[in-house]
């Protein structure tokens, strides 16, 4: 299952398209500084709002019954959860994407 970015995302990488068209078609080179700073910051705030929701359903999924689960960076679906320790202080989880085989570790601090 392909997961699909948010609106929030969508929109931010909108921007950011808008952005590069304008400096691509600016008639000087301070305007097309400017847009060009305006397009990498509209993609950090992509990049930044996809990693936040990624997180949160990490979070979401460990307070659950459910079990927790991760979105592979590499394919974007999701991973299971292969491995589970637990100490007092802290939980460790490791996930694996079936389809690529990545691994991501996630650590919860109780």
């Amino acid at each position: 299952m392909l997961q699909r970015p948010s609106p929030e995302v969508v929109q931010y990488l909108d921007r950011a398209a808008e952005a590069r068209d304008r400096a691509q078609n600016a008639p000087d080179r301070v305007a097309r500084d400017h847009y060009e700073r305006m397009e990498h910051m509209w993609m950090t705030l992509a990049a930044s709002a996809a990693f936040v929701e990624r997180v949160d359903l990490f979070l979401e999924t460990v307070g659950r019954a459910l079990p927790p689960c991760d979105v592979c960076s590499t394919c974007v679906r999701l991973m299971r959860l292969s491995v589970l320790e637990t100490s007092r202080y802290r939980r460790r989880y490791s996930f694996e994407c079936g389809r690529c085989g990545d691994v991501r570790d996630r650590e919860l601090l109780l």
